[in-house]
């Protein structure tokens, strides 16, 4: 039984130890993957050898992620293999592809809008998916596989911590600034803006752009960090009970005198808690303990936001720049 997985780059140590865990449940599994070190020989053609080996595999699994996604070479690869174990299985209809998505792809969107929407994915980090994928080949293609109950929840333990590691929770954000717009306004920049550069947000803000007198101020600004597919933020409590959302807040202008942040969850955006900090003139090491927000919806967070109200500046105008955001 030969199985070849196909991944991109940057998730290298995650599919090594996904293929070291498939070999040892059988001397009859033997496992492809690229960024083994010595699998594709010196002077060997690349390209060639990818497709000598898919001709040579009976299984299939990609490994769905962003990376993958961004990847012309691994989509490519995905279009190129569905092609060839179709031709070899069609005709007997067997299972011959099996994707599983990496977090925080969801599984059930990880292959929408590709010819292959109709495949079956699983949750590489979730144990009864790979249960259910190791019952196939016992049952369908007689494999001998015992004792690998055990060894699946510590692939999935060390699965999670290594995903969890390497997460970038901004760069899978999407950035957006707001503000009450009930106020009368020209451009919504005149209002609040922002850049981003370096896994940093720079924002720019004028509770009175064009110095009105008496002028009715927004009632908050604010910058959001937000998640289409929800941000799993329980997770990192099942390693760490100390784990923290720490970031680093820099005013440049003296004007900023606090800042709230707010978890919003569900597709509704509901407030999960709300924290305030005071804020100081330059840097401003932050950090929230995740365990005092714990509860079911710290599964599901839709939202991050960073909120300053007229009460919190001393000034109309200011800029302040977010940055280091991370999970640890």
């Amino acid at each position: 039984m030969r199985i070849f997985i196909s991944h991109a780059s940057k998730n290298r140590e995650v599919v090594l130890k996904l293929a070291e865990f498939l070999e040892m449940l059988s001397s009859d599994i033997e496992v492809f993957c690229s960024s083994e070190k010595g699998i594709i020989k010196v002077g060997k053609n690349f390209i060639e050898t990818i497709f000598e080996e898919l001709k040579q595999s009976d299984i299939f699994i990609p490994i769905i992620s962003q990376d993958y996604y961004d990847s012309k070479f691994c989509m490519i690869e995905l279009g190129v293999a569905y092609s060839y174990f179709y031709n070899r299985y069609s005709q007997n209809g067997g299972d011959y592809i099996f994707p599983f998505a990496l977090y925080p792809i969801k599984k059930e969107h990880a292959l929408s809008g590709t010819p292959l929407a109709n495949l079956q994915t699983g949750d590489l980090c979730d144990e009864s998916d790979i249960h259910s994928f190791l019952q196939y080949l016992i049952s369908e293609k007689d494999l001998s596989i015992s004792g690998w109950n055990r060894k699946l929840h510590s692939l999935k333990f060390e699965l999670d911590q290594m995903v969890l590691q390497k997460q970038d929770i901004l760069s899978i954000s999407k950035i957006n600034t707001f503000f009450d717009d009930s106020i009368e306004y020209k451009h919504r920049g005149d209002i609040v803006s922002h850049s981003y550069s370096d896994k940093n947000i720079v924002v720019n803000y004028n509770m009175n752009p064009y110095e009105v007198e008496n002028m009715k101020r927004p009632n908050f600004v604010s910058l959001v960090l937000g998640y289409v597919d929800k941000l799993d933020m329980a997770r990192y409590l099942d390693f760490n009970t100390s784990a923290q959302f720490n970031f680093t807040l820099t005013s440049f202008t003296n004007s900023l005198r606090r800042i709230f942040v707010e978890f919003k969850y569900s597709d509704n955006n509901r407030i999960l808690d709300t924290f305030d900090f005071p804020i100081v003139y330059g840097e401003n090491e932050l950090s929230i303990h995740i365990e005092k927000m714990k509860s079911n919806a710290l599964t599901s967070i839709s939202e991050i936001c960073f909120v300053i109200h007229p009460d919190d500046i001393v000034e109309d105008e200011g800029m302040f720049k977010i940055g280091n955001i991370n999970i640890g």
